[in-house]
């Protein structure tokens, strides 16, 4: 399949583009710098643009049999970079005919999925601008007529992947899950259509 990664350069952007290239793929990376693609290979395209540029993220869409979305953001200041740059993204797609979107946000943005600690003490003291922009994400996409799937992964981190992860409609059941792990699944549902039009929490056994 053909596949365009939008924040392929983060840590869980380039998981996304290394198994998706090992799974025979034609991947198109989309990233601020091209030097943060430290991945060579003959069916890897790297677009260099911002998500804010919806020539470019037109340019990046055409073509796709889906679009995963990774992006992140740096820092806890008010912004509307996840927000604006899927709604340029879910644009692109209309405009180009791409009909499947699986896009990363967070346990945490239905405000209580992400457990008391997380939810009521660090999320208001250190991500809150972070989470109101995820929540405008989940909107932008949850109005939008593409095939659309939103994971909550809980916390990430940089463990290898173990290929066996919970999938549920509700809260997550641990408190961290591999990227790894995370891409796997987005990758999965480029062709598994058992979550479509839903948000679903990812987390380990």
């Amino acid at each position: 399949m053909r596949l365009v990664v939008f924040g392929a350069s983060g840590k869980t952007g380039i998981l996304i583009v290394y198994q998706a290239l090992n799974q025979g793929h034609y991947v198109t990376a989309f990233a601020r710098q091209a030097s943060r693609v430290t991945i060579q290979h003959k069916n890897l395209h790297v677009v260099v643009g911002d998500v804010t540029d919806i020539e470019t993220v037109r340019m990046a869409v055409a073509g796709q049999d889906a679009v995963l979305c990774a992006l992140g953001v740096a820092g806890n200041r008010p912004n509307t970079i996840l927000s604006q740059g899927t709604g340029n993204i879910l644009r692109a797609m209309e405009e180009t005919g791409v009909k499947r979107f699986i896009c990363m946000s967070s346990a945490g943005i239905l405000g209580n999925d992400g457990g008391f600690w997380f939810g009521k003490v660090i999320m208001p003291l250190f991500l809150g601008h972070v989470f109101a922009d995820k929540r405008r994400q989940a909107e932008v996409v949850r109005q939008n007529k593409a095939e659309w799937v939103i994971l909550r992964p809980v916390g990430l981190t940089d463990a290898p992947k173990t290929g066996a992860y919970k999938v549920n409609d509700g809260n997550p059941t641990s408190r961290t899950i591999p990227r790894a792990d995370v891409a796997d699944f987005m990758l999965k549902l480029m062709t598994n259509k058992q979550y479509d039009y839903k948000m679903p929490a990812l987390s380990s056994y």
